[in-house]
């Protein structure tokens, strides 16, 4: 398994496992172009899990120049507890 930072090239596998995952509620401001946005202004504080060829896991991290958040977080259910 590798982690990397994620890129606005993962945003359609993240955006599906987000859909998928329970608990994680999306909105307007989970649009490609506004994650992308979002990415360019947080760099380095999101991340995503590849198996394989396959993204299993996400985090979208960002802060507000004083505190730090996790906005969204979801592990692909094939690939919990391991």
């Amino acid at each position: 398994m590798t982690i990397r930072e994620m890129t606005p090239q993962d945003l359609a596998q993240v955006l599906v496992l987000w859909q998928q995952a329970e608990g994680v509620g999306l909105s307007e401001a989970d649009s490609p172009d506004r994650l992308t946005r979002f990415l360019e202004h947080n760099p380095g504080l999101s991340f995503v899990a590849i198996n394989g060829n396959q993204l299993v896991g996400a985090v979208l991290g960002g802060h507000d120049g004083r505190r730090g958040y996790i906005h969204h977080l979801a592990v692909a259910a094939n690939e919990r507890r391991r």
